[in-house]
């Protein structure tokens, strides 16, 4: 039987892929409504497109990285990788968020009515592409739940802002183009490109947190730290003195390091089932993925 970890590197890159593909085919459609519709929220949703087409590519180019694994130049493999360009795809993601806030500053003091027929495919293409984000952040969603990483968040992100993109703006477009004959339908049009804009920057905002966490080795919460103690405590006897005791989080994973200082006469078997026991007390009590004791 294939182990299920396998097919996790494919899956996450062919989540990626498949975005690059459709990202393509909306960028290019959403010029063409945009220059057939007069519409700024039709402009600021091509901005976002393509941004998040450059973001969708940094994703895809970060993970098939990432699943290159470990080299002879890099050890420890690509896991801050992932982090950096998360924080790429968050800068991409602040640009977007001023050009389209720019524009709908405009629209809202000279606000008209949305018109031509890139509006109508723009209702139509906005149906049909919300149905494809929605699909892939429900499956960025799963990937996330079971491997959860800078990247992997940034990702779900890009997708729902995407899929939420879609719903703003056949509600607007919808709004603007049935209703044009309302003053303030020509209101809907700016409203949605504000929206999006906002969404853009708050996702933005989560993702720089959490690469800029994992870049500085985020240490475990004070609940975790406890426990950890309350295993070396139960093992007080076995070892002399407690010298460091280090933590850090990556993503979803969580690595430990304990330094303890034992007895010159201990041997050296009883130091090591004293190492096992304690690696095995504390993955008991925390669900971490690595445990060091460096004895000294």
């Amino acid at each position: 039987m294939t182990d299920d970890t396998t097919h996790r590197p494919e899956r996450k890159s062919s989540i990626a892929a498949s975005g690059l593909i459709s990202g393509g085919a909306a960028g290019g459609l959403s010029l063409f409504i945009a220059v057939t519709a007069n519409s700024i929220a039709l402009w600021a949703d091509w901005v976002a497109t393509i941004l998040d087409l450059f973001a969708v590519f940094i994703a895809w180019w970060g993970l098939k990285k990432s699943e290159t694994g470990k080299t002879d130049t890099y050890n420890y493999g690509f896991g801050r990788f992932e982090s950096l360009t998360s924080m790429g795809m968050a800068v991409l993601m602040v640009i977007s968020f001023f050009s389209i806030t720019a524009a709908a500053v405009v629209r809202f003091q000279h606000p008209v009515a949305v018109e031509g027929m890139g509006v109508l495919i723009g209702i139509v293409l906005h149906v049909i592409f919300g149905f494809i984000n929605v699909r892939l952040t429900l499956q960025s969603l799963s990937l996330e739940m079971r491997a959860k990483s800078p990247l992997v968040t940034a990702q779900r992100r890009v997708f729902t802002i995407k899929a939420s993109a879609n719903i703003l703006m056949f509600c607007s477009l919808s709004i603007s183009y049935f209703l044009r004959d309302h003053i303030w339908a020509s209101y809907a049009d700016p409203v949605a490109a504000t929206a999006i804009a906002c969404t853009l920057l708050a996702s933005a905002t989560k993702m720089f947190k959490f690469s800029v966490r994992d870049l500085l080795d985020c240490a475990v919460e004070e609940q975790s730290q406890l426990l950890i103690i309350r295993a070396l405590t139960m093992h007080f006897d076995q070892y002399e003195q407690i010298h460091d005791i280090r933590t850090r989080c990556a993503g979803s994973k969580v690595y430990i390091e304990i330094f303890l200082e034992f007895s010159p006469e201990r041997q050296h078997g009883a130091v090591m089932d004293t190492v096992k026991s304690l690696q095995q007390e504390i993955k008991r009590l925390i669900n971490c993925d690595e445990v060091l004791i460096i004895p000294l």
